[in-house]
């Protein structure tokens, strides 16, 4: 679903703009922070008994983390590469509502 969303907005904004670059830079922005969350989630799976404030810990960590990439990647593509704005938002968050899709249809 996160995959189908991002090409989704890709496609629409080449039909309408023209250029698809920003819409697919949010999607990748979108992955970014999807390859993080699993990560973080696969090394508290691991089945290593840890305390629960080392568990907060690793969880504090772990958005803070997210977070800062998401900002760095996020303003790296509007004042270094001069994406448009509203292309690169729309990419991020149809991937990151189709991530929750993804995780939703899991449970």
């Amino acid at each position: 679903m996160q995959l189908l969303g991002v090409i989704l907005a890709a496609v629409y904004f080449y039909i309408y703009s023209g250029g698809p670059v920003s819409a697919l830079y949010g999607g990748i922005v979108s992955f970014v922070n999807t390859v993080l969350i699993s990560r973080h989630t696969k090394r508290q799976d691991r089945g290593d008994s840890i305390s629960a404030q080392a568990s907060v810990g690793m969880m504090v960590a772990s958005v803070v983390m997210r977070m800062a990439v998401l900002v760095v990647l996020t303003l790296t593509g509007l004042l270094v590469f001069k994406l448009n704005a509203g292309e690169l938002i729309l990419g991020l968050v149809l991937g990151q509502v189709g991530y929750l899709i993804d995780k939703v249809k899991q449970i």
